[in-house]
C-alpha cells in the first residue's frame, strides 16, 4: 500500500498562511514605525502606516478567533511516531504558545490605540481607528474617556506588553521554521509537508488523490493572501512621507517686548529681581521642559459618515510660571500661543484654520490665557480661573488640572471644554456646521523650579 501523509484541512492551512503573513509583514513595519516615531517623525506617511498596522492587526485577531475555533472542531494531524516525548511536548506547547501571541498582541495594540495616547509625545493623541477606511473601530473599555492619567499609564502598559508579544513571536517563529526544516530535511518526515500545499513527504511514494472542493478552497484562499501581501506591500512603498502631521509641540522662549507692562501685567509677568525684597518672598518661577509639555485642542468632525475625533497642537507657545502651592494667591501664569502654529495634521482642516473665518491669524496671531485666581480643590487637584483672549474676544475659562511636585520638578495635566463661537471662531464660515462647537483644550507642563 502506497505511503501518504495527512494534510490539514484546506481552510486551516489558509488561515494558517494568511496570518503568517501578515505577521511577517507587521513585526517589521511596527519597529520601523516606532523608530520613526521615536525620532520625531510626524509625516502622513507614518499616519497612514499606522492606520494599515492597526487594520491589518485587527484582521489578524479576528482571524486568529476563526482558526482557534477551527482548531477546536478538526484535530490537526497527529505528529510523526518516531518524534520523542520531548519533542512533542515542545511542539504542542509552542503551537499553543503561538495562539496565544497571535490573540493577545493585536489585543495590546487595541488597547493602546483606544487610550488615545501618544507614549513617544507623552501626550493625548485621540486618533480614531478605522478598519481600511470602511467604518470607525470602537475604543476598549471606554479609555478615550478616562481621565488623562489613566490613559497614560494603560498607554505605557499596553504598548509595552506589546513590544515584548513582538519579540516573542520572533523568537516563536525562529523556532518553528527551524524545526519544520529539521523534520523535512533531516528527520524526512511529514511535519512539514501537513501545511504548505503541493509538497510531499520525503517518504510519500505518490500524490495525494484530487479533492475538487479542497482545491478551490486553497486557490481561492492562497489568492487572496497573495493578493492582500501585495496590497500592503504596495501601500507602504507609496507612502508618502514628506507632509507634516501634527508634529509634537515645543515650548519657545521668547524675551518680553520692551515695551513698558500694565501694574497688573508688571505683576504676572515681569520677570523677578532677586534684589527686590518683595519679589523675593514671592511664588517661584518655574522653567517648562519643551520635550514633555504640549498644548493641544480636539474636536469632532461630523459628516455623513458620523462623527469623526480629530485632535490637533500648538507648537509655538509661551509661558509665565510662578507658582506656591503654599501661596496660591501670589501664584500666577500667562501663557500666550502663536495660533498660526496649530496643526491636525488634516490638510482641508489646517488650510482652513488661519483663515478669518477660523482663527484669523493676520488680525489676531496670539491667544492668551491669564490666570486671576488659582485654589486647592483637596489633594493634588487644582483650579485655575482665567481670562482666554482668542480673535479678541475674552471669556472666563476655568482650567481643572492635577499637579505634583518632586523636589524642583513639577508635572500639571489640565484639561477643559469651551464653546469656540464664545471667540467668533468659524462663526457661519465654511465648515461650521461639520465641526463641534464644543473644544477640548489640553494642557502638559513639565516644568523646574528655577534656581
Amino acid at each position: 500500500m502506497a505511503a501518504r501523509a495527512q494534510r490539514y484541512t484546506a481552510v486551516a492551512i489558509v488561515l494558517h498562511w494568511a496570518i503568517a503573513t501578515a505577521i511577517l509583514f507587521m513585526i517589521p513595519l511596527g519597529l520601523w514605525m516606532h523608530e520613526e516615531a521615536e525620532h520625531g517623525n510626524a509625516s502622513r506617511g507614518l499616519f497612514a502606516a499606522y492606520q494599515l498596522h492597526k487594520s491589518i492587526g485587527l484582521t489578524v485577531l479576528a482571524l486568529s478567533l476563526v482558526r482557534l475555533a477551527w482548531r477546536l472542531m478538526n484535530p490537526p494531524p497527529p505528529l510523526p511516531e518516531h518524534m520523542p516525548g520531548w519533542e512533542k511536548f515542545v511542539a504542542k506547547a509552542t503551537h499553543w504558545a503561538f495562539y496565544a501571541l497571535i490573540i493577545a498582541m493585536p489585543l495590546t495594540g487595541w488597547l493602546y490605540v483606544s487610550a488615545g495616547w501618544s507614549i513617544h509625545d507623552d501626550a493625548p493623541l485621540p486618533v480614531p481607528t478605522r478598519w481600511f477606511g470602511f467604518f470607525e473601530v470602537p475604543h476598549l473599555f471606554g479609555l478615550n474617556q478616562a481621565p488623562l492619567d489613566v490613559r497614560e499609564d494603560a498607554a505605557h502598559a499596553a504598548l509595552t506588553a506589546h513590544a515584548y508579544l513582538a519579540f516573542a513571536a520572533i523568537g516563536l517563529i525562529v523556532l518553528h521554521v527551524a524545526a519544520a526544516l529539521k523534520h523535512h530535511l533531516f528527520d524526512r518526515d511529514e511535519t512539514l509537508a501537513h501545511m504548505v500545499p503541493g509538497l510531499r513527504a520525503p517518504f510519500e511514494t505518490e500524490a495525494a488523490p484530487k479533492n475538487p472542493v479542497r482545491l478551490a478552497v486553497l486557490g481561492l484562499g492562497l489568492s487572496l493572501v497573495v493578493v492582500g501581501a501585495a496590497a500592503a506591500l504596495f501601500t507602504v512603498a507609496n507612502l508618502n512621507a514628506s507632509a507634516p502631521v501634527a508634529p509634537p509641540s515645543s515650548f519657545e522662549v521668547v524675551e518680553e517686548e520692551a515695551t513698558a507692562p500694565t501694574a497688573p501685567e508688571a505683576a504676572a509677568v515681569a520677570p523677578t529681581d532677586p534684589a527686590a525684597p518683595v519679589a523675593a518672598a514671592g511664588p517661584p518661577a518655574w522653567t517648562v521642559d519643551a520635550r514633555s509639555s504640549s498644548i493641544g485642542f480636539g474636536y469632532a468632525y461630523e459628516d455623513e459618515n458620523g462623527s469623526t475625533p480629530i485632535s490637533g497642537r500648538f507648537t509655538r507657545w509661551r509661558a509665565d510660571i510662578r507658582f506656591d502651592p503654599n501661596n496660591l494667591d501670589a501664584s500666577s501664569a500667562v501663557v500666550r500661543i502663536t495660533m498660526g502654529s496649530a496643526s491636525t495634521g488634516i490638510a482641508a482642516h489646517d488650510g482652513a484654520l488661519p483663515s478669518s473665518e477660523w482663527f484669523g491669524t493676520d488680525a489676531h496671531p496670539t491667544a492668551e490665557f491669564r490666570t486671576t485666581r488659582i485654589r486647592s480643590r483637596g489633594g493634588n487637584q487644582y483650579e485655575a480661573r482665567g481670562r482666554l483672549t482668542i480673535k479678541g474676544q475674552s471669556r472666563d475659562v476655568d482650567l481643572p488640572f492635577t499637579l505634583s511636585i518632586d523636589g524642583n520638578r513639577a508635572s500639571m495635566r489640565g484639561q477643559t471644554t469651551i464653546d469656540r463661537r464664545d471667540f467668533g471662531i468659524g462663526n457661519g464660515g465654511t465648515g461650521d456646521d461639520l465641526i463641534s462647537r464644543q473644544v477640548t483644550i489640553t494642557v502638559r507642563v513639565d516644568a523646574d523650579r528655577a534656581r
